[in-house]
């Protein structure tokens, strides 16, 4: 009978260590982004989503370091798959961190620019001022949670009855797969009984989400940015 000493385990367990470089390097990348945003983690920790999804990086990377040599593979192959699942991670997680995008849409209802105006037949005197669209409800500034934000949202009523909620001077620190909800009730974190206007399309300048039609405005209600990859509020305003 074969029997299994204690240091044979112990090298079946070990981890080469030339498979360490890649996951060192991926926990001092991590370390350093969160030292640099510091919300940032602390959101990422709170959420299960989010630390499942980290830890599952993390496994997967030494599970492969551990496998690959054993079945006898290089250190440079094994160092490409395991940096396979890392640059994945960081592409959807870290990347768009850096990415900034400004969007300014006109203020909803406000007349047409002079060029276009004149292109466009019309009776009425020239004299006449332009009759006002819009009426603004409510105005609230909006309030980071565990990440940067500053700007105001607004709620509109158009001339038609319908509402639009306006994000202006928005300045909110980005990440992945954010949206724009509007939440029944005051001071809300999640989206939870809310109604979903659209995936957030820049962040940073005026943006214009229209309400759909069946969707109450009751105030007071709660427009909030919501991070749906990893399921975290980002920001929100309560109007009322």
């Amino acid at each position: 009978m074969t029997t299994t000493t204690p240091s044979r385990v112990r090298r079946l367990a070990s981890l080469p260590r030339t498979s360490l470089a890649v996951p060192a390097a991926a926990a001092l990348g991590g370390v350093a982004f969160f030292a640099w945003k510091p919300g940032v983690a602390q959101s990422t920790f709170a959420s299960p989503r989010a630390f499942g999804f980290a830890a599952s990086v993390g496994i997967l990377t030494l599970a492969l370091g551990w496998l690959l040599p054993r079945l006898g593979r290089g250190f440079v192959l094994t160092a490409i798959a395991q940096a396979v699942p890392v640059v994945i991670a960081f592409v959807i997680t870290v990347l768009p961190a850096f990415r900034t995008i400004t969007v300014n849409d006109p203020l909803p209802g406000a007349p047409l620019a002079a060029g276009t105006a004149a292109s466009v037949a019309t009776s009425a005197p020239a004299a006449q001022p332009p009759v006002s669209t819009t009426t603004t409800l409510s105005r609230a500034g909006l309030t980071g949670i565990d990440h940067r934000a500053s700007g105001d949202a607004v709620l509109i009523r158009l001339a038609d009855g319908s509402h639009v909620i306006r994000l202006e001077h928005l300045d909110v620190e980005p990440g992945p797969d954010y949206f724009v909800f509007v939440v029944p009730g005051p001071e809300h974190r999640a989206p939870d009984g809310g109604a979903r206007l659209n995936h957030l399309r820049g962040n940073r300048g005026n943006q214009n989400y229209p309400v759909p039609q069946g969707i109450a405005v009751t105030r007071p209600v709660t427009v909030l940015i919501w991070c749906r990859a990893f399921a975290v509020p980002v920001a929100a305003a309560t109007l009322r």
